[in-house]
């Protein structure tokens, strides 16, 4: 995993709750001394270990009032088996790494490939950054990690860096089209 654990590790139990929210579902809510020991000016992103099993990056959000919580996806939930309302042992740690998630050898072998995507993609906000690494890297095929990457150097050589999600979502579409009608 990304990211040291040079800075200090805080443990806490806390139940799983479920937000009324159409953004997200299922969180942890984390304590609000930890909260604000981890969040600086320049970050909020976090390593987390649910359970002493499962390790990852995530991001520390707000849900208003000074209170902080860590999402726990479908997939997440599944592989530790847990449900709503049960405690879970959390331990969390400052993520120091550079963009707060990894970035798949396949998205940087591209970026790398297209030197103009690459100088584009280095100026981007880091939210941004992340978005695109998770949408290129959401798969397990290295193939389809590579055809999305590549759609989207092009996505910001066309767009001059100004992402524009909806259509990147609509040349992802076509580019697999594309590649289903190849195969046959």
């Amino acid at each position: 995993m990304e990211g040291s654990m040079d800075s200090e590790i805080f443990e806490f139990e806390a139940p799983l709750g479920i937000a009324d929210s159409d953004l997200f579902q299922y969180y942890i809510p984390v304590p609000e001394n930890i909260s604000e020991a981890l969040i600086t000016p320049e970050s909020k992103r976090v390593i987390c270990q649910v359970e002493g099993k499962l390790e990852y990056q995530a991001a520390l959000i707000s849900i208003g009032q000074g209170n902080y919580v860590i999402l726990l996806n479908k997939e997440r939930r599944t592989k530790l088996g847990l449900v709503l309302g049960e405690i879970v042992g959390v331990r969390v740690w400052r993520d120091t790494s550079e963009l707060g998630m990894k970035m798949s050898d396949e998205f940087a072998e591209v970026m790398n490939q297209e030197s103009e995507a690459l100088e584009i993609f280095e100026k981007l906000t880091p939210g941004k950054k992340r978005t695109l690494i998770y949408w290129s890297d959401n798969v397990k095929s290295s193939e389809i990690k590579i055809r999305r990457a590549m759609v989207m150097a092009r996505h910001l050589i066309e767009t001059k860096g100004a992402v524009d999600f909806k259509l990147l979502n609509i040349q992802i579409k076509h580019a697999n089209a594309v590649a289903k009608r190849r195969s046959m």
